[in-house]
């Protein structure tokens, strides 16, 4: 039987990739920087190993920090309008912020200057030294800048974007003992299918058969049979559909409308399922419960929405 930790968890995992894959490319990105400032100084013949590697990696950590909000900035300014043409101010906001941000951390990773016993010269010393930092850096730190929006903006032009689907493991009934399957778990599979099938392909989807997921400049025509599921993000709703997800900037109360009530069911205030896609149901703790998507995707159910999905699926949950 799932928790509900393990419910609440399972939506939250791709969420965590993103920060995830930052940290590990800035980390071997240190790492490199690491070996790379030790080979210089015994190259050199110099003593100040340590000194070396923190100087050349000090920044690192900084730029791991703004890496989130330099992508999400392509999303805000995008550098290339609809007709892949180019938006000069959004190229000269980039170079401005990328500027400030440089210069930023530079003025942060020598901040320790100030209290350092200088003849009370802290501040000067300070100066001079981030001028230094900025005129020899600045060029390839605003490639890096560069580089990290051009990703941004591949990420948030339009296009599809990574499935978020979360498989979770099913035991299988040999894992589960010989004991008889309960009605509190119910595996749609074993059920009177050419019931719940035919419910579902009797009834046709609404308009042309197909979901209007409006995404920027692109307007993504997604067949409602491939629909696994929808959810809310913020103000936004991803449709996650045959292994690929669209993010669109509406609501999920809008989407609804759109959808044949036949064949979707909401089942939380910011889930949606294609009934038909259902591939088991389990009960939680305290009386909720969770639907098993046929793709392995865990999904909770509301307690206000079990009477719904019991009449979708014409079960008595």
């Amino acid at each position: 039987m799932l928790t509900r930790s393990a419910v609440r968890l399972a939506p939250a995992l791709p969420r965590l990739r993103a920060p995830a894959a930052i940290a590990m490319v800035w980390s071997l990105i240190a790492i490199v920087a690491a070996v790379q400032a030790a080979a210089l100084v015994w190259l050199e013949g110099r003593a100040d190993v340590v000194g070396a590697i923190t100087s050349r990696v000090s920044i690192i950590p900084l730029w791991a920090l703004a890496t989130p909000v330099i992508l999400r900035s392509a999303r805000w300014l995008p550098v290339m309008r609809s007709g892949h043409r180019p938006n000069p101010l959004a190229f000269l906001a980039h170079a401005a912020f990328g500027s400030l941000f440089i210069v930023l951390a530079n003025v942060l990773i020598r901040a320790p200057m100030l209290w350092a016993p200088s003849g009370g010269r802290g501040f000067d010393a300070l100066v001079q030294s981030t001028l230094q930092g900025v005129a020899e850096y600045y060029p390839p730190a605003m490639v890096v800048y560069g580089v990290i929006v051009a990703v941004g903006h591949l990420l948030w032009r339009g296009g599809p974007v990574p499935a978020t689907k979360t498989p979770t493991p099913i035991p299988s009934s040999a894992e589960q003992g010989t004991a008889p399957m309960s009605e509190s778990r119910l595996p749609l599979d074993e059920m009177s299918s050419a019931a719940a099938e035919g419910a579902i392909e009797a009834a046709p989807g609404r308009g042309d058969g197909h979901l209007t997921v409006r995404q920027w400049n692109r307007v993504h025509l997604v067949r409602v049979e491939d629909i696994d599921w929808v959810e809310a993000q913020d103000n936004y709703v991803v449709v996650h559909a045959a292994s690929r997800s669209y993010k669109g900037r509406e609501r999920i109360s809008d989407v609804e409308v759109q959808l044949d009530p036949q064949r979707f069911v909401r089942i939380h205030r910011s889930t949606i399922v294609q009934v038909g896609k259902i591939r088991e149901v389990q009960p939680l703790t305290h009386g909720d419960h969770a639907v098993i998507l046929r793709d392995g995707t865990v999904l909770r159910v509301a307690r206000s929405r079990r009477q719904a999905l019991g009449e979708a699926l014409r079960l008595d949950l």
